[in-house]
Parts: structure tokens; C-alpha cells; sequence
């Protein structure tokens, strides 16, 4: 019996964890080679549009760092990354120097609830 709760209430988080869309950022360097380490921060576009005060790190609403294959991947949530209201979100993805203000790389991606986009940053 307690197998079984302990079973329901773990397929309960997974379900609870699961993405409502997947953002995958690349980042290579300008020779088009995959830069592994990179953290890149993401955006919502309403701090991003207000003007390049909010364009750096303290302002990000999530972080992702790239694996060996250069991509940093963002699970987003419905209720937490994407606009309820619309159908589609634009987010807003860039790399910095490390005094966390100075852009590197930047790009945006426009998605829906349920889809699967790739982007690329070239820094």
C-alpha cells in the first residue's frame, strides 16, 4: 500500500514538473563552434522592451547554462514564462561579459504553448 502513494504521489511531481514548452539556445562563438559553460539569461519582453537599464543580469527571469553541445535549455511553464492571455510569447535570450550589463550575444524567440524552438546566439 505504501508503494502505491508513494508511486501516485511521485507521478503527481512529474506532472507538476512537466514543461508547457521547451526553448533551446545555442551559443557559438563567430567561427560558428559551440561555446560550452556559457550561461545565457532569458527575458520576458516586458523588461526587455522597457529599455536597456533592464537588459542585464539582476533583471533575468531565468538562467541556463550550455551543455558540451553549446545549447542552453529552457523548460518553460504556462503559469510562470508564457503569456496566459496570448496565444504566443516572445522571450528574449542573450549572453554577457562578465560584468553581467555588457551584451555579448542576444536573440528572441517566439513561441507557443506546446512547441518545441531552437534559437541561436553568435557572440
Amino acid at each position: 500500500m505504501l508503494a502505491a502513494v508513494l508511486g501516485l504521489s511521485l507521478t503527481g511531481c512529474n506532472s507538476d514538473s512537466k514543461s508547457d514548452a521547451t526553448v533551446k539556445v545555442k551559443v557559438v562563438d563567430l567561427l560558428g563552434l559551440p561555446q560550452s559553460g556559457e550561461t545565457v539569461y532569458m527575458f520576458k519582453a516586458q523588461k526587455w522592451d522597457q529599455g536597456e537599464s533592464f537588459r542585464e543580469v539582476t533583471f533575468k527571469d531565468k538562467s541556463a547554462v550550455t551543455d558540451n553541445n553549446g545549447v542552453a535549455t529552457f523548460e518553460l511553464r504556462e503559469t510562470f514564462d508564457l503569456e496566459i492571455i496570448d496565444s504566443q510569447t516572445t522571450l528574449y535570450f542573450a549572453t554577457f561579459g562578465n560584468d553581467g550589463k555588457t551584451i555579448k550575444g542576444q536573440t528572441a524567440v517566439t513561441v507557443k504553448k506546446g512547441e518545441t524552438k531552437e534559437a541561436t546566439i553568435r557572440q
